[in-house]
């Protein structure tokens, strides 16, 4: 099996509660733990369903250790409920 090359764009999926989880939270760690994404990356898809929202962000991974930090930060956020 190839690693894969770095940088890398991935889709970030987070789902949480619709009156707690807000895109901007989400937003703010990804500048914090990746930096300044690409321009058109800063927007998001937000999908809402009764009570549950989900928000897509496409991220750009400088390295395979940058992941796991931001899911763990995204994971404490309130409202979250998990994470594709």
């Amino acid at each position: 099996m190839v690693p894969p090359d770095f940088p890398q764009r991935v889709p970030l999926k987070i789902i949480g509660r619709a009156d707690e989880l807000r895109a901007e939270m989400v937003a703010e760690l990804i500048q914090i733990h990746l930096g300044p994404q690409p321009e058109g990356d800063e927007r998001h898809q937000a999908n809402c369903k009764g009570a549950f929202i989900s928000y897509t962000f496409w991220v750009t991974l400088p390295h395979d250790q940058a992941e796991a930090p931001l899911r763990e930060a995204i994971a404490k956020l309130p409202g979250h409920v998990m994470q594709l």
